[in-house]
């Protein structure tokens, strides 16, 4: 049973200590028409109790009306009879954000803050949001690679050298040497990055890389950090478009008769790589016809070299319908598969992707599609049962002082790959000397258009070859008119056309002499797709070999990038013209040429000298 007295006055009055005082006092009394807040004892006990600001602004409302039903703090005194500590506004005004004048005024900043309150100033844009202020704190990783204690104790003495040294630097700097003086925010910075940096990348030896780290600073002097300080600034200037690195040069001062001869020593021979492709010999007759017997009996079923699915070719075409091959249409990834890169300290599996699409592997069958399926033979017998394997025959009126890089593009008929460009020029000139488009013997799937550059357009305009049809370097060759070979690309010029691989191959015997050099890139294919034997060869693939070995091989466009500083096999237009043949004989040869510098250099520390125009190794 509870007793109410609160309508007897409490004899003690406000000085009254008792808790829960059953006696009615003052703050009990409510005031007329006034909205009070339900508050329990707890709430009411914490809002005595706690005089100071809240710890935490409440949430702002946006709307104009928020504030309409609030009551000022002097309606509720009689809730503790007390008017600061009672009540806390609900929806108090929004704060203010200083301006960037009243920042200015509030004290020193890090050079890092003020460069980035210049650059707000200075652009119309979003404004840049400044770095947050970090301490001396190694910052959390995924996976650290010690412990926190371990790493705060090596973050601190790289931290010290990084002072001393700044110090060091402050006292002796000149008026332009201010801006590679760092602040103590920035120095903190600093530490933070390289710490967090050599814990990311290399997490297995990151003591022994800190550790270091700390030696090398502690002996470096004022003149050293200068030197590194002014190298990180110069990294973070804006580059102009035209800073990238200029094309290397290849110039050996040597006569082109003598480079040649150079080039000779730089011979590969592929008599030991028939397993890659290469055919070192003619197939024997035997072999041949052992290669007809089999195609006999397959009936024509191929895999094909896209989609990877079993068809069957029909050449001169299947007699009830006149379809060249069955199985529908082909649906494929043109791009290679490639694998996506990790950042610093992703330890996650990255899966394959597909660079036509950046589709996964194995998520989807293709993204292109084609009319039909293609095929491709390797074998040297099946090659030479379409046609045969030929030497490179004795030629008098070829130039000894010339070699030759030549480039073939092929595309898909009824037979697999099949000669449908060749491209020859002078070596080290690099003048064109034959330049022809060839009509397969098989009836056409596929010209491979993306990457042979070869369209439909431009067989059916060429013209027929004749000898006396003017060389491809004459002005009046390069034919150019307002046509591409695709929608909105630039003009090609018009180029003739032979009637069968055996004649470009002809053409191309009478630029050869067997000892000429032939230059190019992946020789394999293009020997094959021509059917030459040449004994004196010069694979770039050879040159500048894979780390891994063959198969694996260089991409021509890496090493011209790479080595020379150039650009190859670029896209045109809104689609790809595809490769261009003579581009690419002028890239292999110029490779070759720098394997020449290198070798011209090599021969003269070894005594090796031009006299009267012959190249003497003086004796020593």
């Amino acid at each position: 049973m509870s007793l109410d007295l609160k309508h007897i006055p409490c004899p003690a009055g406000n000085s009254c200590t008792a808790f829960k005082c059953i006696f009615g006092h003052q703050r009990d009394i409510k005031a007329p028409n006034v909205k009070t807040p339900q508050v329990n004892d707890a709430q009411q006990f914490k809002a005595v109790k706690d005089t100071g600001p809240p710890r935490k602004r409440a949430k702002v409302d946006d709307a104009p009306s928020a504030n309409k039903d609030h009551k000022p703090a002097s309606d509720v005194d009689a809730l503790t009879g007390s008017v600061r500590t009672a009540t806390k506004q609900v929806s108090p005004p929004p704060l203010k954000r200083p301006s960037n004048d009243s920042k200015a005024n509030q004290g020193p900043e890090s050079s890092f803050a003020k460069a980035s309150a210049g650059a707000e100033a200075a652009s119309n844009s979003t404004p840049v949001k400044p770095r947050k202020i970090e301490t001396l704190n190694p910052r959390l990783l995924k996976s650290s690679p010690a412990s926190h204690e371990t790493r705060t104790k090596l973050l601190c003495l790289l931290h010290a050298e990084y002072t001393r040294l700044n110090k060091e630097l402050k006292k002796d700097a000149t008026a332009s040497e201010e801006e590679i003086v760092l602040s103590d925010q920035d120095i903190i910075f600093k530490s933070l990055d390289d710490e967090e940096k050599t814990a990311l990348e290399k997490p297995s030896v990151y003591p022994n890389v800190m550790k270091n780290m700390v030696m090398q600073y502690k002996r470096m002097n004022t003149a050293q950090w200068k030197d590194e300080r002014k190298q990180a600034i110069a990294k973070l200037a804006p580059k102009d478009s035209g800073g990238a690195s200029a094309p290397k040069n290849i110039e050996t001062g040597l006569p082109p008769a003598l480079e040649v001869q150079i080039l000779r020593r730089l011979l590969t021979p592929i008599q030991n790589l028939a397993n890659h492709g290469y055919v070192p010999s003619i197939p024997a007759p035997e072999d041949i016809q052992k290669a007809k017997d089999g195609q006999e009996t397959a009936k024509g079923w191929e895999q094909c070299d896209r989609c990877k699915q079993r068809f069957q070719v029909f050449p001169g075409r299947r007699g009830e319908d006149g379809a060249l091959t069955s199985g529908g249409m082909c649906r494929y990834h043109w791009g290679k598969q490639y694998v996506p890169l990790k950042h610093p300290g992703d330890r996650s599996r990255r899966e394959k992707r597909w660079k036509c699409c950046t589709e996964e592997v194995g998520e989807s069958a293709g993204c292109h599609t084609e009319d039909f399926h293609v095929f491709k033979a390797s074998k040297a017998n099946v090659l030479a049962a379409v046609m045969n394997f030929r030497e490179t025959p004795p030629n008098p009126s070829a130039p000894a002082d010339r070699a030759v890089a030549f480039d073939c593009e092929m595309g898909y008929t009824v037979h697999g790959l099949e000669l449908i460009r060749l491209t020859a020029v002078s070596w080290p000139a690099g003048e064109v000397l034959l330049d022809v488009l060839v009509r397969p013997i098989g009836e056409i799937l596929d010209l491979n258009s993306r990457f042979s550059g070869v369209w439909p357009d431009d067989m059916a305009r060429a013209t027929p070859w004749n000898e006396s049809y003017p060389p491809p370097s004459a002005p009046d060759h390069a034919v150019s008119e307002d046509w591409g070979s695709e929608d909105g690309q630039v003009a090609k010029k018009v180029l003739p056309i032979v009637s069968s691989p055996e004649a470009a191959r002809t053409l191309l015997f009478s630029l050869l002499a067997p000892s000429t050099p032939l230059v190019g890139h992946g020789l394999e294919n293009d020997l094959n797709a021509t059917r030459i034997i040449h004994p004196a060869l010069v694979d770039t693939i050879l040159l500048y070999p894979h780390k891994a070995g063959l198969p694996a091989r260089m991409g021509l466009k890496h090493l011209m990038s790479y080595h020379l500083n150039r650009q190859i096999q670029q896209e045109t237009g809104p689609k790809m013209l595809g490769h261009d043949s003579a581009e690419d004989a002028r890239a292999a040869g110029d490779l070759a040429k720098l394997r020449v510098v290198e070798e011209w250099e090599k021969m003269q520390r070894m005594g090796w000298k031009v006299v009267e125009g012959e190249l003497i190794q003086s004796e020593t």
